[in-house]
């Protein structure tokens, strides 16, 4: 008997002893071992839990040794551990835009999937894993997104509408327009820096109701990084055998209650595929940051881009299926200086009330030799003319904000104003340009005469009203309405301007652009949206004082209607995303000649109406850990409702209604598999994309087109301990393919893709 006792009791004594209680002690980071505060901690057999402070450090006690403790952070993947002492957890970035948050929907921090909007992000992993040489290498790989590469990071965009090089993108830094309206540069993009960006988020469609004019297509808003709790930094060196070279530095850390970051980045071709298009860039980003409290904070960013670039111009049919890249140009450039400082306070009043205030300054002047303006028909041994320009801005802004959240249906209210002044200088020289016996336009001399030179004060008061409620679960209300006044003094500095003649003006243009939209979760990974959206663009600088006359023009807009969605089934391994739109432009500026009893005159009208119809749809599928696979696709209609840009006696001559749009490929697609084993051969990961451009038009008449192309890109790479190695092949079948194709006056001209491209790159972190 006393056998069987002591038996008893050795059991117990042993369940006891498995079953004993321990304090878990442990850090939380990120995928870059950044610490986050924040993350909850639960136990899932007991109902407790905790969160990490500001370090990424937790205490939790009284728990069972071995039981399961679930991780869960906002946009971050949730994470299970089994309980010990002491526990070092990393969390990944979602994998998906639904897990996703987002802060450019409406200036501050939301779920990806209480937004009635397309919206999409490039995450930071992302593009250390992409490594691109040029945005668009990562961009394209978003659903809607068609970026086309220019070279030398020249680029136009393609999100809702053709490619073009009309204001109908907003690009933004921290939620602040990098240019005021009116001075749309389709190429204003090399003028970010890269290196800096934690996050590219997309908004598809109009958006005005939030940041105003330019925001039709899409909304592209770059997110600086932080400062680092730690020191941290890196060293980058990267380039391929055809002349591309880029240095990369970035060191970051935080000295009690202030941060300091720098990122540096230096890029250069030289003597590449192209005759004539080397090009050198410089781009520094600095932030400092200051926790005043725990209810106010200071956050300042400073960057600063230097770029120059060669412009050899496009290419002929000849020379472009020659694959011959020489250049008939020896002279004309590009180059731009760009300064943009932004200093932020932040007050938390309390749970329910913050305020944002925002000091903008910019500083931007683009000098050009352009190629465009060199007619390309000179006859050889001629003499034409050609143009040196300055395009220079100042912009002093202010931006607040105002939070309001309210207990009542979850509701939040935003309320915001802007005041944007921005004094604008344009300068064009004629040149007297020399097209030698062989060709080249060998040299061009300054005539001393100016075609234009004027100065226009450009100021934008904007006020603003954004919020969501939620009347029941799951189903919330999200709407927005905006009034801007847009007001240009235009004074001519010449007489006798042959270019922007137009005498001394002021002209002042308002809208009201509103939104509303409704979203319902049937799951947590089921729902469905549906919104109705205004954008809007007032005409432009050369819109209006570009003639003698200035015309009487009315801001142009744009409606849209959409419908959306998400399913994510198997634990969301397969993500399904879509978006059905229609927008339909109206009182679109069309410059139109009329010629009335052998009299022509040429003027701008709002007689333009075009529409564009789309379905957008992603397809993301993880089988197994470490594989992923996805299919991003756009199918879209571009076509002009009423178009006509010239009549003679009262009788249309040139009316392209009806027509579809040059440069609107019906399907774009970007596809990719992606693996990272993390059984084995840890840190190692491999990639192959296909990019897909269809059929289009370049033309308005529909006369031309050009057949679209296919490229195959693959991505190599292995990180262990502090140092990156990685290996992109672009164009791996090396097809001969136009990233863009245009038509005027019969001649078609090419902007030619990368041929077959080996980019090494090497990192090293600490």
């Amino acid at each position: 008997m006393k056998k069987y006792i002591l038996t008893i009791l050795l059991c117990i004594s042993t369940l006891s002893i498995w079953s004993q209680e321990i304090t878990v002690k442990g850090t939380v980071v990120d995928a870059f071992d950044e610490p986050l505060e924040g993350v909850s901690i639960k136990s899932k057999k007991l109902n407790k839990g905790t969160t990490t402070d500001k370090t990424g450090n937790f205490i939790l006690e009284n728990i069972e040794e071995g039981e399961w403790l679930i991780f869960s952070f906002i946009g971050h993947n949730t994470s299970s551990v089994k309980a010990k002492d002491a526990v070092y957890v990393t969390m990944d970035e979602a994998t998906t835009d639904l897990d996703m948050v987002v802060v450019s929907a409406s200036r501050t921090l939301q779920r990806r999937k209480e937004l009635p909007v397309a919206i999409s992000s490039v995450s930071r992993l992302t593009m250390d894993e992409v490594n691109p040489i040029s945005i668009d290498q990562a961009l394209n790989q978003k659903t809607g997104v068609h970026m086309i590469d220019l070279g030398n990071e020249q680029h136009m965009m393609a999100i809702r509408q053709p490619i073009s090089t009309k204001s109908l993108y907003l690009y933004l830094e921290d939620g602040i327009p990098i240019r005021p309206t009116g001075v749309f540069n389709h190429n204003a993009l090399l003028e970010m820096n890269m290196l800096a960006t934690e996050n590219i988020e997309i908004i598809r469609g109009p958006y005005s109701s939030l940041y105003g004019s330019e925001a039709i297509g899409g909304a592209i808003n770059f997110i600086t990084e932080k400062p680092s709790k730690a020191l941290t930094g890196r060293l980058g060196l990267r380039g391929h055998t055809d002349g591309y070279f880029r240095g990369d530095f970035k060191i970051s850390k935080t000295f009690g209650k202030t941060g300091v970051y720098l990122a540096v980045y230096k890029s250069a071709i030289k003597d590449g595929i192209r005759d004539y298009g080397d090009y050198d860039k410089l781009a520094v980003t600095g932030k400092v940051t200051h926790q005043f409290s725990d209810k106010l904070d200071w956050s300042n960013t400073l960057t600063y881009v230097d770029y120059f670039s060669e412009m050899s111009g496009s290419l002929d049919e000849e020379k472009f299926k020659n694959e011959d890249y020489s250049s008939y140009h020896t002279f004309t450039f590009r180059d731009a200086k760009a300064l943009r400082f932004n200093s932020t306070l932040n007050g938390k009043w309390n749970d329910h009330n913050i305020s944002t205030l925002s000091l903008i300054f910019r500083d931007n002047t683009m000098r050009q030799n352009p190629s465009y303006r060199i007619a390309s028909d000179t006859e050889f041994g001629e003499y034409t003319t050609g143009e040196l320009n300055d395009n220079s801005f100042k912009t002093f802004a202010v931006y607040l904000q105002h939070n309001f959240k309210f207990d009542v249906m979850k509701s939040n209210l935003i309320v915001g104003a802007n005041l944007d002044s921005s004094p604008k200088t344009f300068i064009a020289e004629l040149l007297d340009v020399y097209r030698n016996d062989d060709g080249f336009f060998e040299s061009y001399t300054a005539t001393g005469v100016y075609k234009s030179d004027y100065e226009t004060d450009i100021v934008n008061t904007g006020f603003y009203l954004t919020g969501d409620m939620e009347p029941f679960d799951n189903f919330k209300i999200n709407a927005g309405i905006r009034y801007d006044i847009y007001s240009y003094d235009f004074r001519n500095k010449l007489d006798d301007a042959s270019d922007y003649s137009s005498k001394d003006a002021k002209e002042t243009f308002t809208s009201i652009t509103p939104r509303i939209g409704f979203v319902y979760n049937f799951t947590k990974s089921i729902g469905l949206y549906t919104n109705y959206s205004v954008g809007f663009i007032p005409p432009s600088i050369g819109d209006l004082f570009r003639k003698d006359d200035v015309p009487l023009l009315d801001p142009s807009t744009f409606n849209n209607i959409e419908l959306g969605g998400w399913i994510g089934l198997y634990n969301n391994k397969l993500f399904l995303d879509f978006a059905v739109y229609s927008l339909k432009g109206k009182d679109e500026v069309v410059s139109v000649t009329i010629k009335e009893d052998e009299i022509t005159m040429r003027e701008n009208k709002n007689v333009g109406e075009t529409k564009h119809n789309g379905v957008e749809f992603g397809i993301n599928y993880k089988p197994i850990e470490g594989l992923s696979i996805r299919y991003n696709g756009a199918y879209s209609k571009h076509e002009y409702i009423d178009f006509v840009t010239k009549i003679v006696d009262g009788e249309p001559v040139k009316d392209y209604s009806g027509n579809e749009m040059p440069g609107a490929p019906e399907w774009v697609t970007n596809a990719g598999i992606d693996y990272k084993p993390k059984a084995f051969l840890k840190g190692f990961r491999i990639g192959l994309e296909w990019q897909h451009v269809s059929e289009y038009f370049t033309d308005q008449e529909n006369e031309y087109t050009y057949e679209g192309y296919d490229a195959f890109n693959a991505r190599l790479g292995y990180d262990i301990k502090h140092f990156g190695f990685w290996m992109n092949v672009m164009n791996l079948s090396d097809k001969l393919y136009a990233t863009r194709a245009n038509t005027d006056w019969g001649r078609t001209t090419y902007t030619p893709g990368m041929p077959r491209t080996f980019i090494f790159g090497v990192n090293y972190k600490f």
